[in-house]
């Protein structure tokens, strides 16, 4: 039995159709929310003065970013580059450690709302994540 080889364009792809699918329900978002501010005090905490209807666009705008950041495009490098300063210890000081928290909230989004979602698009999402995790990470 032959694997099928899975090129990096096919992950973004996967990625790209998966969000879309999240998306098209309207809820993956509030749901992300919901399971990210009660995953830590700490993480409700920052929230609590949050204007969420802005932070849906954001975060909607930081996904689209990472999913560019690992397709190698330049305007989502860009992207992501300002997130990584912006979340920087000088500037909002998110600690490196509330990343794993936020991926796990947004990976059980997705498996909530991408009722098409297999093994094959899960690695896609996880190797997509912790590129840009650990870019936007490297600059705390």
């Amino acid at each position: 039995m032959t694997e099928k080889l899975v090129t990096a364009t096919d992950k973004i792809t996967l990625v790209q159709n998966s969000y879309g699918r999240c998306l098209s329900n309207g809820k993956v978002l509030e749901t992300f929310y919901q399971k990210f501010l009660s995953s830590s005090v700490e993480v409700k905490e920052r929230f609590k003065h949050t204007d969420f209807e802005q932070q849906h666009k954001l975060l909607r705008h930081g996904i689209n970013l990472m999913i560019m950041y690992a397709a190698g495009n330049i305007a989502g490098q860009a992207g992501l580059r300002r997130i990584k300063d912006s979340h920087s210890r000088v500037r909002l000081n998110i600690d490196p450690r509330f990343y794993s928290l936020w991926k796990d909230a947004l990976m059980s989004a997705i498996v909530q709302h991408d009722k098409k979602l297999d093994g094959e698009t899960r690695r896609a999402w996880n190797e997509v994540l912790d590129k840009g995790i650990e870019f936007v990470t490297s600059g705390y």
